[in-house]
């Protein structure tokens, strides 16, 4: 099983990002071990309020030193194994080291790129001629293209690392599991509005990084695939 991790230099949504990668993992019947290694735990805040899936477990690693026996323990479980590596430069080096997989949350904020593109940089060494895959994922997208979101995009573009062609817009359902517990397909329309779309989205970004295992991946494949013809569509 995939192990991956997710983090940026400056708050950018990777707590958000990860409930939502395990929450679509769950959806999908996949186990997930999720090591909340953010300087905040909101992910512990969250495993500890009602509606967690019981394939979802949750537990804590305030030191990068933590980390590789959590991971060897997640792989050993045969489970997908997802990293909060939150902020920190030596947690986000660390888990790095330890992911197939790296993943660099930004969103469309001028301070937020800065720090995407710098983590990107300080990042490399750990994965360069690893085989590793980093890429970065956009955690906000603006429903309507802004000029600040277009010079987003032309800095990030300056890096060689591949850019998601999937990613998580600006909804209030990716917070709502935060509050209620449960994750975005647990959860009702009320609690979480824009909850289609949300799932959609989790389920698109999910399968571009191969983390569905089980049934039900190749219905994610197309729903990634409609998600991907709707923006470009309107993008055009």
């Amino acid at each position: 099983m995939p192990v991956v991790s997710i983090g940026s230099a400056k708050s950018a949504g990777s707590s958000t990002l990860t409930l939502t990668l395990a929450s679509a993992a769950a959806a999908a019947g996949v186990p997930v071990l999720v090591i909340d290694a953010a300087n905040d735990g909101d992910l512990v805040t969250w495993a500890g309020k009602q509606g967690r899936p019981d394939c979802v477990e949750v537990v804590r690693a305030d030191k990068p030193v933590k980390l590789d026996a959590l991971v060897r323990e997640g792989l050993d479980r045969r489970t997908l194994v997802l990293i909060d590596a939150g902020t920190r430069p030596e947690t986000l080096r660390a888990a790095a080291r330890l992911a197939e997989t790296v993943l660099i949350p930004v969103r469309f904020s001028p301070l937020s790129a800065y720090a995407a593109t710098t983590t990107d940089l300080f990042l490399s060494a750990e994965t360069k001629n690893s085989g590793k895959r980093q890429a970065f994922v956009a955690t906000a997208i603006a429903q309507i293209p802004s000029r600040i979101a277009r010079a987003v995009e032309a800095q990030l573009d300056m890096r060689p690392t591949e850019r998601l062609p999937v990613g998580l817009a600006q909804r209030a359902a990716y917070e709502a599991p935060f509050m209620y517990g449960g994750t975005i397909f647990t959860l009702g329309e009320r609690q979480a509005p824009g909850l289609r779309r949300a799932q959609e989205e989790a389920v698109a970004v999910a399968s571009e990084l191969n983390v569905l295992q089980r049934p039900g991946a190749k219905l994610a494949a197309r729903i990634a695939e409609t998600v991907m013809a709707d923006r470009q569509q309107r993008a055009a």
